[in-house]
Parts: C-alpha cells; sequence; structure tokens
C-alpha cells in the first residue's frame, strides 16, 4: 500500500524528473530496479539541551567500537540494510562496467613509468620505495650511496598476503639512526588500531611485534635500543607515549595525556639530537624533547600548551628552531632558542613574519637550512645558510606540486624531493645543498602512451561576495573550446588547513581524455593561502567552504568552462561534508555528486564527540555542541538535517563499516534520507565497504579501480544514462 504523501512525491518526481531533462520520456524506464526502502523509526535524539527527530537513527549501531574491532559484529538489521544499498548501487552502475574498464585501462597506460621512485639519502644509504611489477603493494628498500646490491627492508605485499585488509600508517616508515633498525606501523582492519613492528634489517629477525593497541606514530633512539611509540584508549584517543626497551621488551610510561582534544606526534629532530613527543589540535601546541643519546632521561617542556599558540620544534646550528604564530604571526615565522632555555620568555626572532608568505615546513641539513613556503596558492623552495643568504628554487607550471618525504639525512649532499603538476607526472628531484641547484635526480622516460603537450594548465581565480578571491586549477585537452559544452569534474576539501595540491593523477588524464574538464576549486579551509585561510572557516565561519565552492562553479560557468547541470563534483571526508552542503544547498548546479566517506551527519557526530576517535580534537575546527550558538551553527548548514524535498542530482555516497574517523552510517543515512526526499528522477545511491577503512580497500588496484567506478558515474550523470528512475 502506498500513502497519499507517497503517491504524490512519486508522480512529482516523474513530471518534475521529465520536465528537468527535454527529451526523457516520462515512463520510469524498467530495467532499474526499485531502490530499498529502509525502515522510517521516528526517534528523538540529540544532547545538550537540544533535540531533534531522526528516522534512520536506529542505523548507527549500539557499539560502533566493538564494530570497528570486528566489523562482522555489525548488528543484523543495520548490515541488512548495508547489503541492500550495496546490491541497489551494485546493478545502478552495473551497466557502465566497460565504460569502468576502459577509463581503467586508459589510466594504467597513462601511468605506466609514471612513478619514479625518489631516493632519499641518510648515513650512507639512499632510501626508497618502489612498486614491484604486477604488486598491489610497495618494496621498501635501500641501496648504498657509493654502490653496491639492493637490501629489502619491507615487502608490504608479502606482509599482507592472506589479510583481507593491511595499510601502512600515514606517517610513513622509518629507520634507526644507526641505520640497524627498520619499523613500520600495520593496520588490519581499516580501524586506526595501529600494531607497531620493528626488523633487524641485518639479519631479518623481528625485534617487535607485540605492540598492538599503538596510534601508530613512534620514533627510535640515537643508540637503536628504545623505541618510543603512541598509545591509545578505548575509544581511539592517542593518551600515551611508551618508551620501549627492546632488548627485554620492558615498557614504561612516559607521558600521560589527560586531554583528549590533542593528537599526539612522535618524531625526532633532523639532527638526530632529540625525541620531539609534540601534542597538538588546531589551536593549541606542547612540545616535549628528549635528547635522542640519553633516551631514559626526563622530558623538558618546550612551552606550554596555550590559547591560540601554535609550534614546532627541530634543531639546527646547535639551537632550536620553532616555526610558530606566536605574536600575531598568522602565517608563521621562525623563532630561536637555547636547548637549556626552550620556553617562549627566551625565544628570539629569526626569519621574520611576512603577511602572504605562509612557512609550511622547515628541513634543517648540517649546513644549510630548507624552508617550505606558499606564495599565491603556490608551494616553494627557500634555501637558506647559516649566515642568513637566502635562495628560491623556481618552478615553471602555472599549477604545481612539491612533495619532500621525511628521512632526510643531516649530512645529505641534497634534498629529495618530488615536482609534477595535473599533466606531469611525479619526478624525482635532487636540490643540491652545496650550490643550490636543483635538477631531475634522473633522466625522464617517456610514455609513448602519454603526451603531456597534449594537455592545457590554467590557475584563474574566482571572486566571492565577500571580495575573497578564490584559485581553481583547471586541465583539459589543448585547444578545447570554451563554449560551455564539456562537462566539468570539480573537486574540492577545504577543512583542517590541508592544502589540495596541484598533483597528477592518471585517471584524471582518463576522464580529460573524455571531453571533460578538471577542476580543483582551492577553497577556504585549506591552507593554499596561508593560516587565515583555513583559521577564516573555524567553527562559525565553515560556510565560507560552501560557498567558495559554489562560487567557483558558476566562474566556470560564466567563463564557458562548463555549464549548469553539467558539473559533478567530488570531495572526500571532510570535503564529503563540503559536497553534502552544496547537495543541499545548490542542487540545481549538478548533474552528480561523489560524496566519498563524506562527514555529512555532524550533530549526531557532534552529540557522541567524548566517545568518537577525532572526538575533542574536533571541536577547534567544526565548534562546541555544548555552546548554544556553535550547534545552532553547525545545524544550520547540516548536510543530514538541511535534505529537504528538492530536485535532488544523483548521488554516490560510500563508506567503510570499519572506518574510525567517518562513521559508515554518515553516507548511508545520508543517502536514504535523500532518495526518500527527492523530487527528482536521478539515482541517490550509498556504497559501504565492508572491508577497508577510511582510505577505502588496501592495495594499488583497488584506488585506481575506485576512482575509475567514480568517473564513470559521472559520464552517466552528466550525460543523463539512467533517464528517470524510480525513488520509492
Amino acid at each position: 500500500m502506498i500513502d497519499r504523501r507517497h503517491l504524490c512525491v512519486s508522480m512529482l518526481t516523474l513530471v518534475v524528473g521529465a520536465a528537468a531533462r527535454p527529451g526523457l520520456a516520462l515512463a520510469v524506464r524498467p530495467r532499474w530496479p526499485s531502490p530499498p526502502q529502509p525502515a522510517r523509526v521516528p526517534t528523538i535524539v540529540g544532547k545538550f539541551g537540544h533535540q531533534r527527530n531522526d528516522d534512520y537513527a536506529w542505523m548507527r549501531p549500539k557499539d560502533w567500537h566493538a564494530v570497528l574491532r570486528d566489523p562482522a559484529t555489525l548488528d543484523a538489521p543495520i548490515a541488512a540494510a548495508v547489503k541492500a544499498e550495496n546490491d541497489y548501487t551494485d546493478a545502478m552502475l552495473a551497466p557502465s562496467k566497460p565504460l569502468q574498464a576502459a577509463l581503467l585501462a586508459r589510466t594504467h597506460a597513462v601511468e605506466a613509468g609514471a612513478a619514479a621512485p625518489i631516493e632519499v639519502e641518510d648515513g650512507g644509504y639512499f632510501y626508497y620505495q618502489r612498486q614491484p611489477a604486477g604488486s598491489q603493494y610497495p618494496v621498501f628498500a635501500r641501496r648504498p650511496v657509493g654502490g653496491g646490491a639492493e637490501q629489502m627492508l619491507l615487502d608490504v605485499g608479502a606482509e599482507a598476503t592472506g589479510k583481507p585488509f593491511f595499510a601502512l600508517h600515514w606517517g610513513g616508515t622509518f629507520h634507526s639512526p644507526d641505520q640497524k633498525l627498520f619499523g613500520w606501523s600495520q593496520d588490519l582492519t581499516g580501524s586506526g588500531i595501529f600494531g607497531i613492528r620493528v626488523r633487524d634489517i641485518a639479519t631479518g629477525k623481528m625485534v617487535v611485534t607485540d605492540i598492538n593497541e599503538s596510534h601508530g606514530s613512534f620514533a627510535f633512539d640515537a643508540g637503536g635500543r628504545y623505541l618510543f611509540w603512541v598509545g591509545r584508549d578505548s575509544n581511539g584517543h592517542p593518551n600515551s607515549v611508551w618508551r620501549r626497551d627492546m632488548s627485554s621488551g620492558e615498557d614504561v610510561q612516559i607521558h600521560a595525556e589527560s586531554d583528549p582534544a590533542f593528537f599526539i606526534e612522535l618524531k625526532t629532530t633532523a639532527s638526530g639530537g632529540f625525541v620531539v613527543i609534540r601534542m597538538a589540535n588546531s589551536a593549541q601546541t606542547e612540545a616535549w624533547l628528549i635528547p635522542a643519546s640519553d633516551p631514559t632521561a626526563k622530558p623538558v617542556l618546550v612551552e606550554k600548551r596555550a590559547p591560540d599558540l601554535r609550534y614546532d620544534v627541530d634543531h639546527w646550528n646547535g639551537r632550536l628552531v620553532i616555526l610558530t604564530d606566536v605574536d600575531g604571526a598568522i602565517d608563521m615565522k621562525i623563532m630561536t632558542a637555547q636547548v637549556a632555555t626552550p620556553d617562549r620568555a627566551h625565544w628570539q626572532d629569526w626569519v621574520p613574519h611576512e603577511a602572504g608568505r605562509f612557512i609550511a615546513a622547515i628541513h634543517p641539513f648540517r649546513d644549510v637550512m630548507v624552508r617550505e613556503e606558499w606564495r599565491d596558492a603556490l608551494p616553494r623552495l627557500v634555501m637558506m645558510g647559516k649566515d642568513g643568504a637566502e635562495r628560491q628554487v623556481a618552478f615553471d607550471e602555472p599549477a604545481y606540486a612539491l612533495s619532500v618525504p621525511h628521512g632526510q639525512g643531516w649530512a645529505a649532499s641534497a634534498l629529495s624531493f618530488t615536482y609534477q603538476s595535473p599533466r606531469l607526472a611525479p619526478h624525482p628531484y635532487r636540490l643540491t645543498l652545496k650550490d643550490g641547484v636543483s635538477a631531475p635526480a634522473r633522466p625522464a622516460v617517456a610514455n609513448p602512451a602519454y603526451d603531456p603537450g597534449k594537455y592545457d594548465l590554467e590557475r584563474i581565480e574566482a571572486q566571492t561576495d565577500d571580495g575573497v578571491r578564490v584559485p581553481i586549477t583547471i586541465l583539459r585537452r589543448k585547444g578545447m573550446a570554451k563554449d560551455g559544452k564539456a562537462p566539468l569534474f570539480l573537486y574540492g576539501y577545504g577543512s583542517y588547513g590541508a592544502t589540495v595540491d596541484a598533483a597528477f593523477e592518471a585517471g584524471k588524464i582518463a576522464l580529460v581524455d573524455q571531453g571533460w574538464t578538471y577542476a580543483i576549486a582551492h577553497v577556504r579551509g585549506g591552507a593554499e593561502r596561508g593560516n587565515d585561510w583555513w583559521r577564516s572557516v573555524l567553527k562559525t565561519g565553515k560556510k565560507k567552504s560552501f560557498t567558495d565552492f559554489i562560487a567557483c562553479a558558476e566562474h566556470l560557468i560564466s567563463g564557458g568552462y562548463a555549464a549548469k547541470g553539467r558539473i559533478v563534483a567530488h570531495g572526500y571526508s571532510a570535503g564529503g561534508l563540503l559536497m553534502g552542503a552544496v547537495y543541499t544547498m545548490r542542487p540545481d548546479l549538478w548533474a552528480g555528486v561523489i560524496a566519498q566517506v563524506p562527514f555529512v551527519d555532524p550533530l549526531n557526530t557532534m552529540d557522541y564527540f567524548e566517545s568518537h576517535p577525532l572526538g575533542l580534537t574536533a571541536l577547534p575546527i567544526w565548534g562546541d555542541p555544548r555552546v548554544p550558538a556553535e550547534y545552532a551553527y553547525i545545524a544550520s548548514y547540516s548536510p543530514y538535517d538541511q535534505l529537504k524535498p528538492a530536485a535532488y542530482p544523483a548521488l554516490l555516497a560510500t563508506g567503510s563499516v570499519a572506518d574510525e574517523r567517518v562513521a559508515f552510517y554518515e553516507p548511508l543515512k545520508f543517502a536514504v534520507r535523500a532518495r526518500a526526499l527527492t523530487i527528482a528522477g536521478n539515482p541517490v545511491m550509498a556504497r559501504i565497504a565492508t572491508t577497508g577503512g577510511h582510505m577505502g580497500a588496501s592495495g594499488a588496484s583497488a584506488a585506481l579501480a575506485q576512482e575509475a567506478l567514480f568517473h564513470a558515474f559521472a559520464i552517466w550523470a552528466a550525460e543523463r544514462k539512467w533517464g528517470v528512475v524510480p525513488q520509492r
């Protein structure tokens, strides 16, 4: 039986959907299946004095943390809903499989030979990772600087064999300062629970195999006897720092973190002189130093955490080098202090603050320090000698990306980095520290299947209503007319101060080869234009990210790069919040939206912030739900709560049951509710992985296959290949 409301909405779906698409028949194509109809169970939810109704609150597991540890424990009704959605999505995307295969084949052809390994010099060795032919995982290895045979350090494929999921920590792998040990953190479920492993390089013997409940970060002492590692509590918060005596297996707790609002990072200064314990969130920092040559010494505080004090610390030329925003240095300055007096009262200016020059990182070497800076939304490298003399490294592309890997040796002869752009495959470079000459580390290998000269790359700007100019990176086939006929794939992120690099993606080349324009909207929330570019959107400024993205879309339309209703938007994680927001704010602009592991139900998440792995660390970003004005602001844009009857474009929302950062029920609920409310005939789909985590399934092929699926969805959405589909 169908009630009056559902009958009216169903009829309106057909009429509006057909009217919006000239030439489409009013009848629903019978080949498309009816979508799932999950139960609607009106439930009053909400904390902190605020209540709201949520028909799909039941999709949140009773014990989400148990599900993170073992996805097989997912409640049966929720598991059934996940399966039904996945089956529906698979059926809707099945006809696009030949297109997916073609896109994937072109991606592989473009990518062939593109991944030249970058070698980092340290302690008489070049360390690197390479991708063996036919393998889904890299191999980590090293070779002597003076020549000699390769030494295998870690074969990730061998470690992953027989495991449904295997991923390394985003912080990377590390070797000990004495070059004798190699360590890594591994996640076997996707839930962010890391086991730390350490191997003796010479013998291959495993030295550490029993640290299985860590947060992932670790560091070695100078002598290779002690391992410092970060523990976690039952909610996934980093809550402690431990010192493991690898000769005895004894663990000693050296720091207990009582405030779950802070992440904990461990690192070794470039000089190798200190192990740094760094607690940080977006608003505050606190760092402690342990002499690497005296690992059992009591940690020494650099400067106590305080509101709006952010800093990082390294060691160079016998002094501490402090990168900080203190005293209004919004785009960062560099200060120094004596090791014996590291506190803020003794900090001295060295590289002054300069508005518009964002100092993103420093890389000290024995005789030279290299800075990573951003100007005009583009990165650059600046060399600085002990005498203060500077030399800038220039790059030619109108938009490009630089990547400087960790582990660069104190006495290395050059800084290793990768240079790339949306049309130039990543290539290793070496910046010789003696003379400041930057050059490719090895000759580029020509790829007969790909010619970068056949593509145009532009950097333009869109102006917002409040007068801000937002950079846009554009990739197109050379000579394409700006007549609005080409469909547009528009990507955005805009959170946490994370820049969206203008990087090379073989999959985007495959899409552009289909006649598409690819663009990146560098919206506020990233740090492309410095710290204020993201701090201005914190808490009650977040909507600027959304309006920036919309302004970019409209500017591209007015410039002939796209047409209204021919744009597919894509965002990931916190960028998925951006997708949910623009989906509800301006559904008329998009042919489709891809919300990849999207943070689209922030009110629900913030209700449980105390037990969420990101928890209190998120409060300086999104706002504190206990503060009425901040709660009201979140509610005013929360995509899940802003859904209402409207003609929504096609949607593909993805998630993972074991994702600890964005719970799977957020994209699941969003898609289900959007489908229940849409008055258009576009497919609304969710795909929830039962293995894998926030980054998706493990292995190189899985990521490429998912990208091909996203691009096939985009093509089908822009070309209206589904026609009008049933919604209920």
